[in-house]
């Protein structure tokens, strides 16, 4: 007997496919039960189905001979099946009597198997314990394979998605956050009633709970399940243009699109940019270090390390895209403060560490960032570079957000500016009443400049080479040594062009005209440039 397919990845990552069939059976079993199934639970049935349909095959299998179990007793012709050996087939070709010094007398068994090879002796007539004695199992116990829950969690990232975009494809099932219920057994209302729904959260100017809702409707009594109503009504907001779910995972509250910031569904545009891979096995240790310290969603997350619920308070460096668009990065340090979503964004409220005043915040776990802080940033004078603490509270649904405060005194930082279409730098001392990363920081002189010079590199989609090659001068002067710090170039490239600083890291190494000196900084050799 061969092992089974569904026991193999390559049944499951290349062969597995959703049937007409199962289509059918998923639908009686929803109609039977009248209840919703997640879409785990519809992945884990047909694992099942797969399953139970091969040991049905291989039980026909066996009626070419008994299982092998050592209490039983056999005859000479006999034909034996051995689940320890695949299932081999074996015939006995002779019995005889045989005692053990401790166990005393059984039987022997000498056994040809079909696939040839020598005769072998089992024990028979073994009336002592033994792990081969299994009584009445499945097949699939007996050969050591893997239950279809097992099936599904080993093969899930293959299996999910083949279902799921069955049952979307097909009008019979409706979902809602992966719950998957009947077309023709939803709850149906009257249009006017999503107009009240409307109205509510108008007056309300917040959010609502579904339960809210239906109390609002009138539908609290209805004779369908609640779990079904609310399904219902779930579905039927989620599929009407004016509401919107900003609920956080395992919570679901009704919005109203209008209400809402276009950043919320639109990813700013200085936050976008085009698929930056990078290589970061030719980065020395500082860079490698490097990665972890600048506070960018789109680092490699094995890069960054995880900070969970049990830590109270994080403290990340403002670079400038975030600046500019009034965000912070979801990344493995900062994702566990926010209340978040795989299927919406989410609205929560921001506390003013300085104040004790609340104001509304997105987190977009879609385009990795949170939104809201722009005019926090403006009417604190945070600069980039600055240090923001993010803080929990006793309130999943509300986080503070703080910045480190020292008495205000002119510094001098690096000035971003625009002369002869160039971007360029210059020292300047500017009041700041916060702690900041000196390597980061930077300030400009015309936003809308520096805008115009953003949007002509996204055009061209100027190339992070050519960016570092006509800053690095800029910088440098700025050096009695003439080096920059790599952080510092990837501050400064950001100003007009989103890059992330992997790829700004191995930009640098990949060209010679860039030199390392130590401990992140570099030098520029402007001769090397072509070579």
């Amino acid at each position: 007997m061969s092992q089974r397919k569904t026991q193999t990845p390559a049944y499951w990552q290349e062969q597995f496919s959703v049937s007409d069939q199962d289509i059918e059976f998923i639908y009686n079993k929803i109609l039977e039960e009248n209840r919703l199934f997640s879409l785990d639970d519809i992945a884990t049935l047909l694992v099942k189905r797969r399953c139970d349909a091969e040991e049905i095959e291989s039980r026909s299998e066996l009626q070419q001979g008994r299982i092998y179990q050592p209490d039983e007793s056999y005859t000479v012709d006999e034909q034996i099946i051995f689940p320890l050996f695949d299932f081999a087939l074996g015939r006995v070709q002779y019995t005889r009597e045989a005692r053990h010094p401790d166990y005393g007398a059984f039987t022997a068994l000498g056994v040809a198997f079909e696939k040839g090879g020598p005769t072998r002796e089992f024990v028979a007539s073994f009336s002592h314990p033994h792990p081969l004695n299994a009584g009445m199992q499945s097949l699939a116990n007996l050969q050591g394979m893997l239950s279809p829950e097992e099936l599904y969690q080993k093969h899930r990232d293959f299996i999910r998605p083949e279902v799921k975009t069955v049952l979307e494809n097909n009008d019979d099932f409706v979902e809602f956050h992966e719950q998957y219920f009947l077309n023709d057994l939803l709850t149906s209302f009257h249009e006017g009633l999503f107009n009240i729904a409307d109205a509510a959260i108008d007056i309300t100017g917040g959010p609502l709970s579904v339960d809210a809702l239906i109390e609002q409707m009138g539908l609290s009594n209805s004779e369908a399940p609640p779990d079904l109503v609310r399904f219902s009504v779930n579905y039927r907001l989620d599929n009407d243009e004016r509401f919107d779910d900003v609920g956080p995972a395992g919570q679901v509250l009704w919005y109203l699109e209008r209400l809402e910031p276009p950043e919320v569904h639109h990813p700013p545009r200085r936050l976008q940019m085009v698929e930056q891979s990078y290589n970061a096995s030719s980065f020395d240790n500082d860079l490698r270090g490097l990665l972890a310290q600048i506070d960018d969603e789109v680092t490699n997350p094995a890069q960054i390390p995880v900070v969970g619920p049990e830590i109270d308070r994080v403290t990340v460096v403002l670079n400038y895209p975030h600046w500019r668009v009034g965000t912070l990065p979801l990344t493995p340090k900062t994702q566990s403060f926010f209340p978040l979503s795989h299927y919406n964004p989410v609205l929560f409220e921001f506390v003013d560490g300085r104040t004790g005043n609340t104001f509304p915040g997105w987190g977009v776990l879609s385009g990795k960032y949170v939104f809201g802080l722009d005019q926090w940033y403006r009417k604190n004078k945070l600069p980039v570079g600055a240090y923001i603490d993010i803080k929990r509270t006793h309130d999943p649904m509300r986080v503070i957000v703080d910045y480190q405060a020292t008495r205000t005194q002119r510094d001098w930082i690096r000035m971003a500016a625009v002369a002869n279409h160039r971007l360029t730098f210059q020292m300047n001392t500017t009041p700041i009443a916060c702690k900041y990363d000196d390597l980061m920081i930077i300030g400009d002189t015309n936003q809308a400049e520096i805008d115009r010079l953003w949007l002509n590199a996204e055009e061209k989609e100027l190339r992070v080479f050519d960016v570092l090659c006509n800053i690095f001068p800029e910088l440098s002067k700025l050096n009695p040594q003439s080096t920059v710090h790599a952080k510092t170039l990837y501050s400064a490239v950001n100003v007009i062009r989103r890059v992330s600083p992997g790829l700004v890291f191995q930009t640098l190494t990949e060209h010679d005209c860039f030199i390392p000196i130590n401990h992140g900084y570099w030098t520029y050799d402007p001769e090397l440039r072509d070579k």
